[in-house]
């Protein structure tokens, strides 16, 4: 009853150096974790349930729920008795974290090799925008999620004993009128200059009641700083958490008073989401979307379907090249026959190190004025044929976002654009290798 595609993949996760890696990891979880406690889920079960959700594309819950309904998906898992919870998984999956994850990605594209599925005659690069979890940001609204974080630690610090301070209230309903007004100010049909003269006056309250809740946030944190007592991890939690937020608050009282008061736009230390500080901004020159936020991931291909190397980039694309060429020399053992990539990667350094390093064809159409000779290069065969072989580049990558769900990062926290897009290619790389197998 189990798909062809889904059974051979069966076959593929009984790899002995896949279930080690987790175990690996696993045991790291705690000092003691692999002498003591309770008995926790099977290494083999966390690692089909997590390949199951990503090749699927479910939520944790989703996944929950599927497996404990569908035999064929619990005899996948190795699941018998009970299911584990979406919590557990959730857990779990932040395990599966960093060179753990690294190490099951580069097993998987070993056994891509071993099958034969790719010999490394060909590489393609590509990069693109993985989106994180942030909603369009704008400066009232990150003001507003100022006082709402902080307001309610402080709430929450208050119910378990520590003093607030007499003046401090929730003032999410200020905050929700001031941001009513300014949304209602940038509505009407009046030139920018008016606009933005009307502006400053709802953003002064705004940002007064933003300062005045941090002044109170910071008042709390010092007051639990002078107790003599040891203060509850629970306490503690929540005592870092608020001075986060605050450190977050007060930047984002800065960078809008220059923008509002002072018209300066551009800043680089802006932020555009306190729950996901590390979000940058990245203009493409898309047409149907110009700006983007997120991370820039490089997507680095074989023939065969299979993605060899993939990983959050901040570099430009012309310094990714000759990196990327010896990956591919590092997994193979040898350099590519044919390099294909766009022109964001061109230089003649880049063209240079390339063919020193062993590629015969080094296929990067070259921006602005071409001499004739090159013109003349770029009209062989070998360099057509490599050229019009990178395009796919471009489908694989929309496999990966739409298929493997790699568009936008589900997950929260510094790492959380690396997961998804290593998840995403362990997905499509143990799809090639069960196609290639059938």
């Amino acid at each position: 009853m189990m798909d062809p595609v889904l059974r051979r993949i069966d076959k593929l996760l009984e790899d002995d150096a896949l279930v080690d890696g987790v175990l690996d990891r696993m045991r790291e979880r705690f000092p003691k974790s692999s002498t003591r406690g309770r008995r926790g889920t099977p290494a083999e079960v966390a690692l089909r349930m997590l390949v199951l959700k990503h090749l699927r594309k479910w939520t944790y819950e989703q996944l929950e729920w599927e497996v404990t309904g569908n035999l064929v998906y619990r005899h996948f898992c190795r699941i018998s008795d009970k299911v584990p919870d979406a919590k557990t998984m959730v857990r779990l999956g932040q395990l599966l974290d960093g060179e753990a994850l690294r190490g099951l990605f580069s097993r998987v594209v070993e056994q891509a090799i071993e099958r034969k599925v790719t010999r490394g005659k060909k590489m393609r690069v590509d990069t693109t925008v993985v989106e994180t979890q942030v909603r369009y940001p704008s400066d009232s609204r990150l003001c507003e999620d100022v006082t709402e974080v902080v307001c309610r630690e402080i709430t929450r610090l208050r119910s378990r004993g520590v003093t607030a301070p007499p003046s401090f209230r929730n003032v999410q309903r200020s905050v929700r009128r001031r941001v009513r007004e300014i949304k209602q100010i940038s509505r009407r049909p009046i030139a920018k200059d008016a606009k933005r003269r009307a502006l400053r006056r709802p953003y002064g309250r705004l940002l007064a009641i933003t300062r005045r809740v941090l002044r109170q946030a910071k008042e709390v944190v010092n007051r639990c700083g002078r107790m003599r007592r040891p203060l509850p991890n629970a306490v503690r939690c929540t005592l870092q958490r608020l001075s986060r937020f605050a450190r977050l608050g007060h930047r984002v009282v800065a960078q809008t008073k220059q923008r509002i008061f002072k018209g300066v736009t551009k800043s680089a230390t802006k932020i555009v989401s306190i729950f996901e500080p590390e979000t940058r901004i990245l203009r493409r020159g898309k047409v149907h979307k110009p700006t983007e936020y997120g991370h820039m991931v490089k997507v680095q291909e074989a023939e065969g379907g299979i993605v060899t190397d993939i990983g959050v980039v901040t570099e430009h694309d012309s310094a990714l090249l000759v990196p990327s060429v010896r990956h591919h020399q590092h997994v193979f053992g040898r350099p590519p026959r044919i390099l294909a990539t766009d022109r964001g990667f061109f230089s003649h350094d880049n063209v240079r190190a390339s063919e020193a390093m062993g590629v015969r064809c080094v296929a990067i159409p070259k921006p602005g004025y071409r001499s004739p000779a090159w013109l003349a290069r770029e009209r062989t065969r070998p360099f057509r044929r490599a050229r019009a072989w990178r395009a796919g580049g471009e489908a694989r990558i929309s496999r990966l976002k739409h298929t493997f769900d790699m568009h936008r990062s589900r997950y929260r926290g510094p790492s959380a654009v690396h997961r998804s897009a290593t998840w995403a290619a362990i997905a499509n790389n143990l799809i090639a290798i069960a196609r290639h197998d059938g």
